[in-house]
């Protein structure tokens, strides 16, 4: 089988994202109706908000080593992390909205004494039992941002997925919200464009 493969050009290949759920022609209606929504802004003002699963506590799935290592069952503890950038990427913005599972985790505690996480200077940290965004959550998110936006005097589009999450009862003065279709955040958000994957590259190269 195996040199069938090669003869072929028949590889093993992980399926993985949502992209095959995508309907490719109605795929370049959106980027036409994107593209001309995103022309009335700078590329400063776009900014591009999305969520991502953080395994902060999950070992490293490689090694250097002179003999083969057994499997070990995946630390499932986690961590909801919000990025938000602007399309130039002038704007670090540094209140990352975070959402974990405990109000008070035991990295907050300090000297025996329960502190929370705005003693820490984390004063977007959340909490649930899934550690996952809600309506609630984002409605704080969104408020300061756009609160953020009007102090600076600036108008700029929000692009977001469809997450039935970031539908709040909340109409923001200086920040336009732009959702993406069902299903082609894998073609049309930034953030999926390997900001993520950067980002959790550098978290793992800095823990280990």
């Amino acid at each position: 089988m195996e040199k069938f493969g090669k003869r072929h050009c028949i590889k093993m290949n992980r399926i993985h994202g949502e992209a095959g759920s995508t309907d490719i022609e109605s795929l370049q209606i959106d980027k036409a109706a994107i593209k001309e929504k995103i022309e009335g802004y700078s590329a400063r003002d776009i900014y591009n908000f999305d969520e991502t699963a953080l395994f902060y506590a999950a070992p490293p799935r490689t090694t250097i080593s002179h003999q083969k290592f057994s499997g070990w069952k995946d630390n499932k503890k986690r961590l909801t992390v919000g990025l938000l950038h602007n399309a130039d990427g002038t704007d670090k913005w540094s209140n990352v909205l975070m959402i974990g599972h405990a109000r008070r985790p035991n990295c907050f505690n300090k000297n025996n004494k329960k502190q929370e996480a705005s003693d820490h200077g984390f004063s977007m940290y959340h909490y649930n039992s899934n550690a996952w965004m809600t309506r609630s959550i984002f409605y704080v998110f969104l408020c300061c941002f756009d609160h953020a936006m009007k102090a600076q005097k600036r108008k700029v589009l929000l692009i977001l997925d469809n997450l039935s999450g970031h539908i709040v009862d909340y109409i923001p003065t200086n920040v336009e919200l732009l959702f993406l279709p069902p299903n082609t955040t894998s073609y049309l958000q930034p953030l999926n464009g390997g900001i993520i994957r950067a980002f959790k590259a550098y978290f793992k190269c800095k823990q280990y």
